[in-house]
Formats: C-alpha cells, structure tokens, sequence
C-alpha cells in the first residue's frame, strides 16, 4: 500500500495524542490538564482536527461536550496507532516472566477455570512466582465491554459476537457426555432412559431450556429439568447425592468422575459440541506480557 506523504505531513504525532485525549475526556478544559496545555493550545488542536477530520470531534449539548458518533468510531484505531508507535519506538524494556509482578484478568466460566486453571497454576509457580491471575465472571452481556475498557485481558470460552477490533484464537473443541453416580446400573443411555429421569441443567440464560430441550422439541418430546443453575462446578455434587442426570462438557467431567466417582455415558441423542477460544483486545496484540500470557493458556490446553 502506497503512502501518500504530502497528505500524511498534515498530521504530526501531538495531535494524534490531543484527538485519543480529546475523546477519551470529552472535554477541551479536562484533555489540556492531562497533558499539561493551556486551554488555548488544546483549543487550537482541536480546531487543527476538525479541519484536517472534517468533523466536530466535540459537539456542545445542553449541559456538557459530547463526541461526535464519528470520534466515537475511530477512537479505538486511534490508541492502537499510538499504543503500536509507543511499543515500537520507545518501549525498550523487555517482559521477563521471572521477576515481574503482574496481576493479568481473565474472564473465564468455572467450568474453563476447572479445566485449565491446574496446568496454568503449575506453570506459573515454576516459571513467573510473582504473576497473579483474577478470574472474573463471565457474563455474556457485558463481557465484550470489559475488553474494550481494559477491565479484563483476556476472555476464555465459547464463540462470542466479535467487532472488528477483537482478535479470537480457538483452543479446542469440546462435546458433552452424561453424568450420573456410578453405583448407577445403567451402562449406556437409550432415548427412553434418558427421557425417565430428572435432570440437572446448566444455563447461563437464567431459564430450563437446553440444546437438547430443542432437539426434544423438534421430536416432539420433552425431559423434566427439575435444576437450573449457571455453576458448571455445582452439578458434580448434586449429582454424587441424587438419581439425577446431567450433560457437562468432556473435559470437566473427566476429572469430576475421577475425584467424585461418578458415570460418564454417551448422550443418547446427537448434541452438537462448542469450541473454546481465547479472546483479547487488538490494542495488547504486541504487547510482550500479553504474548507471554495468551502462551501460556495454549500451553495450558494442550495437555488436557
């Protein structure tokens, strides 16, 4: 791709730090204290922007300034560029795992905490003592939020709706198997079998409706959910102390039947698995301490 330099010598690095600071703040007063302006150089910045963009950038309303939709649309491009030329041309330190005292949010069920989180511990004690992990809900309405906000790092779990903005790399495929106690004298699942017995339902939809309740429907048939809860880690339990059935994905129940003697069998029924893959915004692509942390979750998954 050519660059055309006589239409790029327009705008230097200063007003692109005013335009990031001029939206983030909304405000020409707010945007010329943070980089220590006057009021009347950040004014004359944005003046520069509007002719140069073409747009208001800052729109006064009633009460207070607000960004104009198209600010709004190009904020984030924005701090990448300057994120990029900052870790490009000025970062020289290096990440080292080692010695650094980090703390890295990720927003993970209990169910992909349960997976990964033993090999991810055994990695982090051995190769960074001073890193913490926070694993923070993940609710599916908000969480996309959380990663344009830089609230969370990282987010771990099945395919979301992306913007253009997000970054996604899968980490494996996951199926479900039915749970039960193992003193159970059933050896494998027929449809009427499965269709007798109460079940256990995990739903993050606050609601009784599962995969297979739609699949049910569709042969005209129904199963008794007589338990709803979005605890994947809660069902083991339930399970161990009741004739009740449950549908967990593989992994997980793997090492519930280990540790809680319980029965896997195959679901009677074709259920359509998920994949698990790793989130993050685009703005922590080069970022080394991210790179060393999206490593370590793929190390994590490869050995479960």
């Amino acid at each position: 791709m050519n660059i055309d330099y006589t239409n790029l010598r327009k705008l230097d690095l200063n007003l692109l730090i005013a335009l990031d600071v001029l939206i983030a703040e909304a405000s020409v007063t707010k945007a010329a204290v943070k980089l220590n302006m006057s009021q009347s150089a950040m004014s004359h910045a944005l003046k520069r922007l509007r002719t140069i963009l073409n747009d208001d950038i800052l729109i006064r309303t009633s009460r207070e300034m607000e960004v104009t939709p198209y600010a709004r649309q190009i904020s984030d491009r924005v701090r990448q560029i300057l994120i990029d030329i900052e870790s490009t041309l000025l970062s020289q330190t290096t990440f080292n795992p080692a010695i650094a005292q980090s703390t890295f949010r990720i927003a993970a069920s209990d169910y992909v905490e349960a997976t990964i989180g033993i090999n991810l511990i055994q990695q982090l004690s051995s190769q960074a003592p001073g890193i913490r992990i926070r694993i923070t809900n993940l609710n599916k309405e908000t969480v996309m939020d959380a990663i344009d906000d830089n609230r969370i790092d990282l987010l771990i779990g099945a395919k979301l709706p992306l913007k253009s903005w997000h970054v996604e790399q899968d980490l494996y495929r996951e199926e479900f198997v039915c749970v039960m106690k193992s003193d159970d004298a059933l050896t494998e699942l027929s449809v009427e079998d499965y269709l007798l017995r109460s079940h256990l339902l995990v739903s993050m939809r606050d609601d009784f409706q599962g995969k297979v309740d739609e699949i049910l429907e569709q042969q005209q048939q129904s199963r008794q959910v007589i338990w709803s809860t979005p605890h994947f880690m809660a069902i083991p339990f339930l399970l161990a102390n009741s004739d009740c059935v449950a549908l967990l994905p593989r992994r997980m129940a793997q090492q519930c039947a280990k540790a809680m003697d319980l029965k896997l069998l195959s679901p009677p029924m074709t259920i359509e698995g998920f994949t698990v893959s790793m989130i993050w915004h685009q703005r922590n692509i080069n970022r080394p301490q991210h790179q060393w942390l999206r490593a370590q979750v793929i190390e994590a998954t490869q050995n479960i």
